[in-house]
């Protein structure tokens, strides 16, 4: 599975792949990395944070999760560029 650097965030290729699967490992993450990934689901996205969970742990599409979570993907989007400035 390959790893694309997502421009408009100021990590490095490999911070960002390290956030990504640890996102995408959360069952087998402990649970003091588990709260870390809800708290900030929950502090970048607010009441959408269900949303960009399943946009950081998941590997559905953003337009599936905009359509599930009824948000645009604009903002999932912006809510994922918060979610790694904030790691």
């Amino acid at each position: 599975m390959g790893f694309k650097k997502l421009s408009g965030v100021p990590l490095s290729e490999e911070k960002q792949g390290l956030i990504r699967y640890t996102c995408l490992t959360y069952e087998s993450q402990p649970p003091r990395v588990q709260r870390k990934i809800q708290r900030l689901c929950l502090r970048c996205a607010g009441a959408y944070s269900a949303a960009l969970f399943d946009v950081m742990c998941t590997k559905k599409s953003i337009t599936a999760i905009a359509l599930a979570h009824y948000v645009s993907e604009e903002q999932l989007y912006r809510f994922r560029r918060a979610f790694y400035k904030a790691w």
